[in-house]
Order: structure tokens, then sequence, then C-alpha cells
């Protein structure tokens, strides 16, 4: 009977703000096996069965599928098919030519010095002749900079491809590839240092842009920066000319965006909505920095033509996170989860690569309705930490990019503990904790947390964005965030925790894209405390960050037992 009682309880409460009891569940995305190539290029639909994945320079097979995605295996490459001059992480981009049936082959960068390298496309199907692509003069056509996947656009008349090199721009012919004209290139600003950052990131300008033409004719390209946020930039000639660059509503840093148009028209964006650490002093933006979120990659699906965006869901948390080898476990490249290419598989699935480095790599299916779920729950007792982000890092450069990890906080006793500890070696010691769940403009979230005696307290911010669980800045940019000392005192002097004792605390806030405050219930008994929007998210909330706030080494911490959240 009390059961029944709380959960008509929980449902009124969760009525009045609008929200409802979850239906049931759809599955997350799963893996289904590991691409021969880093994520980006190299995924290709040949039929209502068939999908394969290319190797880069060297490889000499393919991943296949014939069962719509499902089961894969390495077949040897077709003797046809001409050897590739890309790195051997990277695959070409391969693209079936709407128009004629036939297959076009784009190189990342043509590295080749010869006039024998180049463009190809086939006769007679993929596993047919391949031929180099050349002009009248016999030249071969190789578009310069680094490039993506090929669109064609304007009825199918122009191919464009997204390229950089001193800023994003398109290749685009009206010729079905033989010849190609290129667009003005545009540019991100350069990141500097203030606020948090003691030094400068890695400029490297705006990079790796993704393209998608809108129902209006317009062109649409998101690209990479050194800055907080994606930019993007508009195209009204499909792609012969491009205005200055802006801000786009996604966050994200040094890692690479990915549009698709589903079959139903619908847009799919994958990217990791994550911010790095502070620059620390001495970094000078000349060169390459210490990737530090790359952790993870997101989607979230517009149904009207990017105006609005749902989802901004984890996609995957990369297995090797916490590890002290990180930097350098089998080799020293790029690794991570960022980078994304897609196949729709039917009218609810895709198949979407995703990662760089063999060890970090994935192929994945993801049914697009979990996309538009509103609810998430973890119990850390029974989940441990495998929808959590944890670790801390340990502050020297390894292998490429990197700083070799640490698990941080982990559960025991059946509660995620979160301390300080005393480790000199690591970018800070205070612990901190990362869960996602669906983006809500209103929602509700429920964590059961307990102040340990002796600690020195927890805060807890709801965010837009991924950051690191260590990250010490993060109240400076979350949207709401409380904060109480060891003894359950906010700042204020409202008690509101006793140490020792397990406490349910809900936060509930309404129309956080209008700064709409937050209240916080406690134990089911509503508190008089208000918590001001700090920043208005256009996208939602979708992550809530715990941390402990100690100024000392502190091994007693304060804990989490579950959380759950649902939005509106």
């Amino acid at each position: 009977m009390n059961l029944v009682r709380s959960l008509c309880v929980l449902a009124a409460s969760y009525a009045g703000l609008g929200l409802s009891l979850a239906a049931a569940a759809i599955d997350p995305p799963r893996v289904v096996a590991t691409p021969p190539a880093d994520a980006g290029r190299g995924l290709i639909r040949l039929s209502a069965d068939e999908i394969r994945h290319y190797p880069g320079k060297g490889g000499k097979a393919m991943l296949q599928s014939l069962d719509n995605g499902e089961t894969w295996k390495s077949v040897p490459l077709p003797a046809g098919y001409p050897g590739a001059t890309c790195l051997a992480k990277e695959s070409p981009a391969i693209a079936r030519n709407p128009n004629t049936g036939e297959y076009i082959r784009f190189e990342p960068l043509y590295r080749g010095k010869n006039n024998n390298d180049g463009v190809y496309v086939t006769e007679g199907g993929i596993d047919g002749t391949w031929k180099l692509v050349r002009d009248k003069d016999g030249n071969a056509a190789r578009p310069g900079g680094i490039l993506r996947n090929p669109l064609w656009v304007k009825n199918n008349q122009r191919i464009v491809i997204p390229g950089h090199g001193g800023g994003c721009y398109t290749w685009y012919s009206d010729d079905q590839g033989v010849t190609w004209k290129r667009s003005n290139a545009v540019n991100s600003p350069p990141h500097k240092p203030g606020g948090v950052h003691k030094g400068t990131r890695w400029n490297h300008g705006m990079v790796e842009g993704t393209v998608i033409e809108l129902k209006n004719g317009k062109l649409w390209m998101v690209a990479r920066t050194a800055q907080d946020q994606h930019y993007e930039t508009f195209s009204s000639d499909h792609g012969k000319t491009w205005s200055a660059a802006q801000p786009s509503r996604f966050w994200g840093v040094i890692t690479m965006p990915t549009f698709h148009r589903l079959e139903d028209g619908r847009i799919l964006f994958l990217w990791s909505n994550t911010i790095p650490l502070p620059e620390v002093e001495g970094a000078t933006g000349r060169g390459e920095d210490a990737f530090t979120n790359r952790d993870t990659i997101h989607a979230a699906i517009s149904e009207d033509e990017g105006k609005t965006w749902i989802g901004f869901r984890e996609l995957i948390l990369d297995e090797h996170r916490g590890r002290g080898d990180y930097g350098t476990f089998k080799g020293k490249q790029d690794r991570g989860k960022h980078q994304a290419e897609v196949v729709q598989l039917d009218a609810n699935r895709v198949l979407f690569s995703c990662g760089q480095h063999a060890m970090h790599r994935r192929l994945m299916i993801m049914d697009l309705r979990w996309l538009y779920e509103k609810e998430r729950s973890s119990d850390l007792a029974a989940d441990g930490t495998k929808d959590w982000t944890t670790h801390q890092y340990i502050q020297q450069y390894v292998g490429h990019c990197a700083y070799n990890r640490t698990p941080g906080a982990q559960v025991a006793d059946g509660a995620l503990r979160l301390l300080r500890v005393d480790d000199e070696r690591l970018t800070n010691p205070n612990q901190g904790a990362v869960w996602n769940f669906p983006a809500g403009d209103t929602g509700r979230l429920t964590a059961k947390v307990r102040l340990e005696e002796g600690g020195s307290g927890l805060q807890i911010a709801l965010c837009d964005r991924w950051f690191n669980a260590c990250d010490p800045t993060v109240d400076q940019f979350a949207n709401y965030v409380l904060k109480v000392d060891g003894n359950g005192v906010t700042p204020d002097g409202k008690r509101l925790l006793k140490p020792g004792q397990v406490h349910e605390i809900a936060i509930t806030w309404r129309d956080a894209s209008r700064n709409g405050v937050a209240t916080l219930t406690v134990d089911g008994r509503q508190t008089n405390i208000r918590l001001r929007g700090n920043h208005a998210p256009v996208n939602g909330v979708s992550y809530v960050h715990f941390y402990n706030p100690a100024e000392a080494t502190d091994l007693q911490g304060a804990s989490i037992l579950s959380t759950r959240a649902q939005v509106k």
C-alpha cells in the first residue's frame, strides 16, 4: 500500500510539471563491430543487406555485413580496388552517385605527388573497374585540403565536398566530379587566454566542417574550432560562397561534428558535447594540446530543419577512460570517441561509426526512438560507474596529446564516494562524477546522497554539456548550482542535510532557456531555497555534475547512491 501511495504521489508531482512517468524504455545504442579505420569516412551501404567499411592506406581487408549491420566479418579487398595514399588509420570517402548508380572515391588528403592519383569512379559497380578521373588535358582531379564526405545538392546536379586548410570551404563540381572549383574560406577567431584559462588552446582555425542541404535550398555547415562552441556558416548558392562564421548552438571543442539527413527528412547530428579542462599556464596555442574531452560522443535529432533539437544523449563512454596507461595503450596515436559517420538501417535505426584508434573505434546501432526518451535513472550499487565519468588526470603529456588517468571516484559499499585524494601527480586531487540524461528545458533531477561524517561537503551542478569530473570550474558555467558544506549547510546559512544520513534531494527546474529558477525538495519536503539560473541553456539541461569542493585532503567526502532524471 505504501508503494502504491508513493507512486501516486510521484505521478501527481510530475503531472504538476507537465511530466509523466516513462513508458517502456528503448534499448540504448549497442556495439556490433570495430571498424578497420577511424570513424568519419569509409562506411558505405551497397544494398538492402550489404554494408561495408573500407580501410586506409596499406589495408588488405574491409569489414563487411550481409545482414544490414547486425553481424560483420573481415574480408579481403577486391583485387581491382585502388590503393589509398592516405594514412593507414584513415579510409577514403566512398559514395554512391545518385545520378549514375556508380561510386566515387575521395582521399582525406591527396598525399601522392604524381598525376596518377586522385578521384576515382567505378564502371560496373563498386567491385567493377575503378578509373582515375582526368580532365580534357589528362590531368587527374585532386581537390586540395583535408576533405570529408561528399554530398549531392541542387537536385543532385552538384557534388559538394567540405574541406579545410586555412579555414573551412567547399569544393564543388557541376560535371559529376570531372572538374572542381573552390568556395571562399571561412574561419573562427583564435582562442585566447583569460577567465579560467591560464594558457591558450591549440589554435587550428575552423576545420572538419560537416554540411547538410536544408529544405529551403541553403547549405548549412557546422565545424570544429578551438572555441567552446562549434561554428556555423551558410551558403545560399549551393556551396560557391559562405557567410561569415558564427558560434552555433552546439558546444564542442576540437572535436568533429557530423550531420546526417534521415529518409523521413529529420536531421541527425552526432558530435561530442564536451568541454576540456581549463588551459594550463604555458600552453601557447601553437601545438596540439592534451585532449581531455574525447571520452564520449552525443546525438540529437531535429524535426524542424535545425530550429529545435531533441536528445543530447551520450551514445557511449570510452571503455578505456580510466586507464593508467591511457595515452600509450596500444600505440601513441589520436584516441577517443569523437568523429562519426552514419548509415540508415530502417525507419527507426541507424548504424554509426565513432572513434579514433583501433582500441577506441566502434560500429554501433542506435534506435532513434531512444533519443526521444524523457527519463533515465542510475543505481550505483547495481550498475557501478558504467554510465558515469569519474576519472582524474595525471598531469604529464604522454603519447599523442594525452594525459594518463586514474579511475577517480569508485563505488564502495553501494555508493559512489567522492574524495579529495593526496596525489601530487594529478591535475586536480578533487574527485567528481558526471552523469547524462535526456535534455529538457523543464525537468527534475532526484539524487540520493550522503555527506560522510568528517567530509567537506558537496557541490551539485546541472549543466547543458559534459565537463570533466575533476574540473574545478564547473560552478562558473553550470545552469544551476547547489552547494553544501561538511555540515550540510548552504553558503547562506540554511541547514539542508545531516552528515551520515542518506537524503533524497530533488532539484526541479522550469524554463531553463529563460533563466527560470529551480526549486529544491529534501526528503519529500519542499524548501524555500531557489536556485538562480546562471546561464540560459538553449538546448536544455542534460547533465548533473557532482563534486567534492574540499580545499585539503578529504578521505571521507560525500556519497551518491542513485540518480533519476525526468524532463519535459
